[in-house]
């Protein structure tokens, strides 16, 4: 699922910095959105040496994970495959897809990783947006085709679906693991300060010449920020948000935010901020709080170490976390309403 998130440098700190060595910035067309690089503190060539290998990295992830066009891998040949037959996934697939279930557990099964079936039947991840409502008969072919009990892992990187139709879908936490082996390639090449941002997904590392990175959260509804947070260490910050890919129909947004539970776009947030340790873990845990709520996202959030969220619900009220509460600095516009 695509993600939107700003970032921004406030003008004064590009001014006031005076970096020996100025950022390096590329733009890629990668999994499926816009990503761009930005590096600080190394040299140009350096720089664009690490940029060109995590590009490499992250789309090796792509063409793992992908689920469109006519790359071949393993997760299109588990979807492919029929009930009681044995699928050996690449060892990447076999990792995230334990990782999956895990959080599958953990969000009360929120986050869905056997949704392929019904994201199809949406078609928000297709070439041309929908513009019609899927029909309640339809959802309910697509449920029937999803749940992770279906799946087990039955040998080393070797699973199995009881049920025929059960498909995989990693659309909200592959973006997330490809960031993190692009991070890693940097890192491994002797960078120490960078973002990627993949249409919102983001990771960020080190600082900016000795001054905090400053990232702006989108306001929901307007294009403008909301507010932001001023990072200078490695973490990742992610938002998932009902904006970007949706229709009206009968005065009703439908997004491409599915509950599973229900088979119909989640209506408990309007847009979710996570701050974790790793944008695979930002990336899934803003899809699930998304669907929760605050309501029952928030002890969640509360329970795990360096997790942060903000919520803006469905009445455009916002809701943060403990341990974010000092660091979001909200827009003077937006705390007056």
């Amino acid at each position: 699922m695509l993600k939107y998130l700003w970032a921004v440098a406030a003008l004064s700190l590009l001014v006031s910095c005076q970096s020996q060595v100025e950022d390096v910035k590329e733009t890629r067309l990668l999994l499926g959105t816009v990503v761009t690089f930005t590096v600080a503190g190394v040299p140009e060539d350096v720089a664009l040496k690490a940029i060109t290998q995590a590009v490499a990295a992250m789309q090796g992830v792509e063409n793992r994970f992908t689920t469109h066009g006519d790359v071949l891998n393993t997760v299109k040949t588990f979807n492919q495959a029929a009930a009681g037959e044995a699928v050996q996934l690449d060892a990447d697939v076999d990792t995230l897809l334990q990782q999956s279930i895990t959080y599958w557990q953990q969000t009360q099964g929120a986050f869905d990783p056997t949704l392929g079936d019904l994201n199809r039947r949406w078609g928000f991840s297709g070439d041309v947006a929908p513009t019609q409502v899927l029909s309640k008969a339809e959802v309910k072919k697509g449920l029937a085709r999803s749940g992770v009990d279906h799946i087990r892992r039955i040998a080393p990187r070797t699973w199995v679906k009881d049920k025929t139709g059960i498909q995989l879908d990693f659309g909200a936490i592959a973006k997330g693991l490809a960031i993190d082996k692009g991070i890693a390639k940097l890192q491994y090449l002797g960078v120490e300060h960078a973002i990627i941002n993949a249409g919102g997904d983001m990771r960020i590392l080190g600082d900016h010449s000795g001054h905090a990175w400053r990232i702006a959260i989108r306001h929901p509804r307007q294009d403008t920020a909301l507010g932001w947070l001023d990072i200078s260490a490695d973490t990742s910050i992610v938002t998932s948000g009902d904006y970007e890919r949706f229709f009206i129909s009968q005065g009703k947004r439908y997004h491409h935010i599915i509950n599973p539970k229900t088979g119909f776009p989640a209506v408990q947030s309007v847009s979710v901020t996570v701050q974790a340790p790793t944008a695979m873990q930002a990336d899934a845990l803003s899809t699930a709080l998304f669907i929760l709520g605050f309501e029952k996202g928030m002890g969640l959030v509360e329970s795990m170490p360096d997790v942060e969220a903000i919520w803006v619900d469905s009445n455009m009220l916002i809701h943060m976390s403990s341990g974010i509460k000092s660091q979001f600095h909200l827009m003077q516009k937006n705390r007056d309403k």
